[in-house]
């Protein structure tokens, strides 16, 4: 029988110790990444193993194919993120969990607005449409009339009706001029769809913020008969 010489087998150890830590790769990017050093060392231990490995060596090329066609979109997306200077580091922190590509996909179906004084983002028992991220400024939240709570950056405003589909359960007014980043329904639910990764992390950070809210309304109610809405 005939074996592979020493230093030939180095590229199947070396192929096979890529594809291992590919494994352990959270991040698509360089998951794939790795898995196209894998399958090109893994061609060159075929080259070198001899014999008819036509049928292995075709499919290895046709998956490095498959995966820097992908990573051409990674790139891509990745290249095409430009997060404002001023709103950067608080979307950065909320989007904790997500590499560059997924953001910029992500921001695909947002569009940034500057909010005046006075302006209403939400009306009571009112259908809302976008889902708001607000990076700077600050907002009340009013429930039958009554100023219930306020909201400053980092907070969401239509997370419920987002998550149910049901109208705003408060109105939603500027109180200082706002910097705020605008989800569009239909588009976010086309990106969620298509990723999952992203999907959790959405579901994460509305989770988070519901959860301070309610925090926030337990501590008012035992502070007094009030309530903070949850918007």
């Amino acid at each position: 029988m005939d074996y592979l010489a020493p230093s030939n087998e180095w590229f199947g150890h070396l192929a096979y110790a890529c594809l291992a830590a590919s494994y352990f790769m959270t991040n698509i990017f360089w998951l794939r990444v790795l898995a196209v050093v894998s399958m090109l060392l893994e061609l060159a231990y075929f080259n070198y193993a001899g014999g008819d490995l036509t049928t292995g060596m075709s499919w290895n090329a046709v998956f490095v194919a498959i995966n820097l066609y992908q990573l051409f979109w990674l790139l891509r997306d990745r290249l095409t993120l430009k997060l404002p200077e001023h709103d950067g580091p608080v979307l950065r922190s909320a989007l904790t969990g997500l590499d560059d590509a997924q953001i910029a996909r992500l921001l695909k179906a947002a569009h940034w607005k500057t909010a005046a004084k006075g302006k209403t983002l939400t009306t009571q028992h009112k259908p809302v449409d976008e889902l708001y991220f607000i990076c700077s400024g600050r907002l009340s939240v009013q429930v039958d009339g009554s100023v219930m709570a306020r909201l400053e950056k980092g907070s969401f405003v239509g997370e419920i009706a987002y998550l149910t589909g049901n109208p705003a359960t408060a109105t939603v007014v500027v109180d200082e001029p706002c910097r705020i980043l605008a989800f569009s329904r239909t588009r976010l639910a086309k990106v969620v769809a298509s990723d999952t990764h992203i999907n959790g992390i959405i579901y994460q950070m509305l989770g988070r913020d519901l959860a301070m809210k309610m925090g926030q309304a337990n501590r008012r109610h035992m502070a007094g008969p009030e309530s903070l809405a949850q918007v």
